[in-house]
């Protein structure tokens, strides 16, 4: 006689979780895992849902066609996928428990792996009752409720399985609140998984038996976990983004963005350069900022808060920048150099240079009001405008700087200037004699004739903003 099995029992659920599992047990077993406590519990329960699931496929053809089966074969298969399944609850939650601890020990400075005792009598509280429901389950025979046909039931033990998976959760939820500050959002994201599938899975269970998809709720909490905490390639991917990150920022904060952007792309393998960065500029305007009186400062306060001093200064002269399109260049000593049309080239970069150097100077009036220093701090500002060359040269500890007559000048306005004024040069007046709105913005004084180091006699000139009168 031909037999042909009637089935009517949707198993494609198993089936997919199955092939799931199966995937992620290939992907993490293919590299080299991390040691941590978590991490060995998590390969055991892998194993363990993969024969979850392959009982659970197998009980679902044996009971549809039992009358064609041997009634030990049906048990074996049914109790099995019970057996299973309690032991998948009990890894779960021998996992949320690990990871959570390990999060709330490493902030005492507690070793978890140094403390088995400690641990086992928190595991305790699911061994214990597991124990008990495990003899209930081993000494009552599984119950097939009418024919199998339509829906059917694993009786006693299968209520067994549903109280005990009530309460982890319920024991898992009370670990959640207690370490809830201390442990990491992705190690939540794993007792949230585990309580969905416990409550969202059961419920969509009840409503369609047919579906079977208990099985398949297993699968998807062993994936999320896995995506969450143990897999390497995120943990490796989130480790190296957040360094690339770091040295970013640390790169932009030495090196303007432009540049910065170009040595990363021109960076050897032994951290050289593939070629120099260097650039020539037709018009540049380059500003020097000195400290009046430093030593006289460092004497009268102490080396240690002349410093403290300077960092807080040149740290607030360094906010200031943010609204300016004017670039750091470097702090030497007490002095602070900056340019302005370099590296990105603009027009107007004259104007910009000296609106900022007025914010400086409004600045230090306010910084020495707060801190009421002896002496009050009080700059000597100069600047000039010409060409340069601007780039970064070397091969380790790169800096960006500045080379040119240009830039020499701006340091001898400088060194040559007062304090508390700005001096320029006949070349950055003329420039901004050529400027629309310069004339309204500021007021130049002509200064006579100043003996410059290497130039001679000079002419140049004080600027005042028309602003501050």
């Amino acid at each position: 006689m031909v037999h042909t099995i009637c089935m009517k029992y949707n198993f494609a659920f198993q089936i997919a979780g199955f092939i799931l599992v199966s995937l992620i047990i290939a992907m993490f077993f293919s590299k080299k895992r991390w040691s941590s406590l978590p991490n060995t519990i998590f390969k055991a329960l892998l194993i363990s849902t993969l024969l979850e699931l392959a009982c659970d496929i197998i009980s679902v053809i044996t009971i549809t066609d039992r009358a064609y089966v041997l009634p030990s074969i049906n048990d074996f298969f049914s109790k099995g996928y019970i057996i299973l399944m309690h032991l998948w609850i009990v890894l779960v939650l021998c996992y949320v428990i690990a990871s959570f601890l390990e999060s709330a020990w490493a902030v005492k400075g507690i070793d978890i792996r140094q403390n088995k005792k400690r641990l086992f009598m928190h595991y305790l509280w699911i061994l214990i009752p597991e124990a008990v429901m495990l003899v209930i389950v081993l000494l009552t025979p599984v119950y097939y409720a009418g024919e199998g046909q339509a829906i059917y039931s694993y009786g006693i033990p299968s209520t067994c399985t549903y109280i005990y998976s009530s309460y982890c959760v319920v024991v898992a939820l009370v670990y959640f609140f207690v370490n809830f500050k201390v442990v990491p959002v992705k190690r939540k994201i794993t007792l949230l998984s585990f309580t969905l599938m416990e409550g969202c899975v059961a419920l969509l269970q009840s409503i369609f038996p047919e579906m079977l998809i208990l099985g398949f709720g297993t699968a998807v909490c062993i994936f999320i976990m896995y995506m969450n905490m143990e897999n390497p390639d995120l943990e490796m991917i989130a480790r190296l983004k957040a360094a690339n990150d770091k040295s970013d920022k640390l790169l932009k904060n030495i090196l303007p963005q432009k540049i910065a952007d170009s040595l990363k792309d021109d960076m050897t393998e032994s951290g050289g350069l593939a070629e120099k960065v260097i650039e020539e500029f037709d018009d540049v305007t380059v500003a020097f900022m000195d400290i009046v009186g430093f030593t006289e400062l460092s004497n009268a306060i102490g080396h240690v808060k002349t410093v403290d001093l300077l960092n807080e200064f040149f740290s607030q002269i360094d906010e200031l920048l943010d609204s300016y399109r004017v670039e750091k260049i470097k702090t030497i000593g007490d002095a602070y150099m900056v340019a302005a049309g370099v590296p990105e080239r603009y027009e107007g970069h004259q104007e910009e240079m000296l609106h900022f150097l007025f914010a400086v100077q409004d600045l230090i009036v306010r910084f020495n009001s707060a801190h009421q220093t002896f002496p009050d701090l009080s700059l000597r500002i100069g600047a000039n405008s010409g060409p340069v060359v601007a780039g970064v040269i070397g091969e380790k500890k790169f800096v960006y700087d500045m080379w040119g007559a240009t830039v020499n000048f701006a340091s001898r306005m400088e060194s040559n200037g007062e304090p508390s004024r700005i001096q320029i040069s006949t070349a950055l007046y003329a420039k901004l004699l050529q400027s629309p709105t310069a004339s309204g913005n500021f007021l130049f004084q002509k200064r006579e004739a100043v003996e410059i180091k290497g130039c001679g006699q000079c002419t140049t000139y004080f600027v005042t903003s028309t602003q501050r009168l």
